[in-house]
């Protein structure tokens, strides 16, 4: 009988090792955010310069959690409508390592909040919708990563960013 509580004791450790090798990572990045939108018959057309952070887990080197804060920047419309705002992020991720480098999907949950103004008008729009996108990322120092990706926030104005920037494991 003890030999029986070995060998689970023995297994369920051997299912543990994989959390040994478990990451943390903080990254950061330059995004252009882009709007080609009809949004309540308001024609946006317009692109956004802007920054994100994010923190990471990966237990494993196949899958991953990540929260993070994307900021929208200000995107104007044919009407001088503009909209300012950024989006808390919960995302899962699946990775493929090839060397030194990964490629990855991401996909979760964004918690969007945005100001809408024209003229002396003013409102706030806050949502929670679907995002997700690919990236790739190279390792360039044992720890340190370049990473690219593409996302889509699947929010009323459907914003696309494509952005570039460092990740730091731990």
């Amino acid at each position: 009988m003890k030999q029986r509580y070995s060998l689970l004791l023995g297994a369920g450790l051997l299912a543990l090792a994989p959390l040994a090798s478990a990451e943390f990572y903080i990254g950061a990045g330059l995004y252009d955010v882009s709007v080609d939108e009809n949004i309540e018959n308001v024609n946006f057309d317009d692109s956004s310069t802007t920054g994100a952070l994010f923190l990471g887990w990966r237990p494993i080197e196949l899958i991953g959690a990540e929260v993070g804060y994307y900021d929208f920047g200000e995107l104007e419309a044919d009407d001088n409508t503009t909209i300012e705002g950024g989006a808390l992020t919960v995302a899962g991720l699946l990775s493929f390592e090839l060397g030194p480098v990964g490629l990855y999907g991401k996909a979760g949950l964004a918690s969007t909040d945005v100001d809408i103004k024209n003229g002396s008008f003013s409102d706030d729009d806050s949502s929670s919708d679907p995002f997700g996108g690919l990236g790739a990322t190279v390792d360039i120092m044992d720890k340190l990563y370049v990473y690219a990706e593409y996302l889509r926030f699947d929010n009323d104005a459907k914003l696309d960013a494509v952005g570039a920037g460092i990740r730091i494991s731990f």
